[in-house]
């Protein structure tokens, strides 16, 4: 299922999810170098260095890459994937909970993510060398709130094999489709000993992050939607 856009207007320009939007593309120009130059040194750089590498942050290593890790992006078909997600559903949480409060609600869903994935590495010793990179931990968390904030709008999806036509899902259904593979493949990746290229468990720990401090705050977006006459709850 790929979301095209929602049905859930905002009440302000969401400036924030649009300069996140900008720092993910402008810290992906150098992977799009390396890619155009096909330099694979500069690439593997790229993500060592600003990647998170569960291994080194274990031993107290490059600590930064808490941070830097939610900027970088493996390829443009990720960084697309993300943007999008973001895009759609990031500028709606921000307009609940404002842009500064949306800003670190966004790094911290990213930080649970990622403490998430170390702790799994950590348990299973797979993949403490490998680095990880992507905003999908910080935007798994826009989604769990989302789910809360915004339970009955609509998401225009194409669905594969469909009749090639989008459909109109209400959120709290395609958000919980979207959680519910990401925790199949996760069991299954886990059950079978596979190391996985995607992140899974990184996307469940930001997502309950999101979806427990959506939670938290859901009452103040209740009060804001009814002041624009929306309906969320």
């Amino acid at each position: 299922m790929l979301p095209l856009r929602d049905v859930n207007p905002v009440s302000k320009p969401p400036l924030m999810t649009r300069a996140l939007l900008l720092a993910n593309v402008a810290l992906f120009m150098p992977v799009l170098w390396a890619f155009v130059t096909g330099d694979q040194a500069f690439y593997a750089s790229l993500m060592r260095s600003l990647g998170l590498v569960p291994g080194e942050v274990l031993a107290m290593r490059n600590l930064y890459s808490f941070i830097t890790c939610m900027f970088v992006h493996a390829d443009l078909l990720h960084i697309m994937g993300n943007m999008l997600y973001l895009h759609i559903f990031g500028d709606n949480v921000e307009d609940v909970l404002g842009r500064a409060r949306f800003l670190a609600f966004y790094l911290s869903c990213g930080l649970v993510a990622s403490l998430s994935h170390i702790l799994v590495c950590s348990l299973t010793g797979m993949g403490l060398d490998v680095p990880v990179v992507g905003a999908s931990g910080a935007i798994s968390g826009i989604l769990g709130a989302y789910m809360i904030f915004f339970p009955r709008a609509r998401i225009l999806t194409l669905i594969m094999g469909y009749r090639g036509l989008p459909v109109q899902i209400r959120a709290v259904y395609y958000i919980l489709g979207w959680f519910a593979y990401q925790v199949i493949w996760a069991l299954a990746a886990l059950s079978l000993g596979l190391q996985v290229s995607v992140a899974f468990w990184a996307h469940i720990g930001g997502f309950l992050a999101g979806l427990s401090l959506g939670y938290l705050l859901k009452e103040e977006a209740r009060t804001r939607a009814e002041e624009r006459s929306w309906i969320g709850w």
